[in-house]
């Protein structure tokens, strides 16, 4: 019974000291705080190991920022990066998508409480090229309204408006890691009428053919594994480096068997 009791006494004990606060000093805060608002964290979106210290060296020498760059490795194979300034932090961001052996490099902003366990990757930035687009849609608007179905808008690329550009409208957004990538689709205006679309990736890392999801190939896709689905469904002109070959308005998108985007 007494030790019973001494052992009640004991977890009280431990209990109490859990509900003893530790206080961290304004200052060691204060300055911890300065140097996190200038860093941004980072994942590669693969499932394969990487050699971090190739990985570190690549993107060292691809942002050209010398000893104002600092990579600190926080675990979970995420890492942190420790920038000079804000204006080079805002340069990474505004400068995605990155990536290492066609990897796609995940960024999110510090905020206050983050940890490695509670961090979260769930979009990356993308300039979406818009092609089929009637050039009475060639607005800053328009591309708004587009873009807002494929995410969150970042920036229209005014550049694409002008007159000496007018084959596509680039769009920049934050698109779901988690949803297949959008090939196309129709746009109607106040009477209803329809136009087909299409969209085009730029600097498009691995991808999966097959269910259009971001960071595996074909070989790895849990949707073929499971449904038992092996048909691609995209094709290369999904990447806007290749070859678009003109067509209707009227097309529809490729379903994996026609190289056409416009589905002819």
């Amino acid at each position: 019974m007494e030790q019973e009791v001494l052992d009640c006494l004991q977890k009280l004990q431990l209990t109490r000291e859990k509900e003893d606060d530790i206080v961290i000093t304004n200052v060691a805060r204060s300055e911890l705080i300065e140097e996190c608002s200038l860093s941004l964290f980072g994942c590669l979106l693969t499932n394969r190991q990487q050699n971090q210290r190739a990985f570190k060296n690549t993107l060292k020498s691809a942002w050209k920022m010398g000893s104002n760059l600092k990579i600190v490795e926080v675990g979970n194979n995420i890492l942190q990066f420790k920038f000079g300034s804000l204006c080079q932090l805002e340069w990474v961001e505004k400068g995605g998508p990155w990536n290492f052996d066609n990897n796609l490099l995940l960024l999110s902003q510090w905020r206050k409480g983050l940890t490695t366990s509670n961090i979260s990757f769930t979009n990356a930035p993308f300039w979406v090229q818009v092609w089929g687009l009637p050039f009475e849609y060639m607005s800053k608007d328009a591309g708004k309204d587009i873009g807002s179905k494929l995410g969150k808008v970042i920036e229209v690329d005014k550049r694409s408006l002008q007159v000496e550009q007018a084959k596509f409208m680039r769009i920049q957004v934050e698109i779901p890691i988690d949803k297949p990538l959008r090939k196309g689709g129709n746009i109607t205006n106040a009477k209803g009428e329809r136009c087909w679309i299409i969209f085009r990736y730029e600097r498009l890392p691995t991808f999966c053919y097959i269910c259009g999801i971001l960071g595996h190939d074909d070989k790895h896709c849990q949707m073929s594994q499971t449904e038992g689905l092996k048909e691609k469904q995209y094709e290369e002109w999904l990447k806007a480096g290749g070859m678009v070959k003109s067509g209707s308005e009227k097309g529809k998108a490729s379903n994996g068997r026609n190289s056409d985007p416009y589905g002819r």
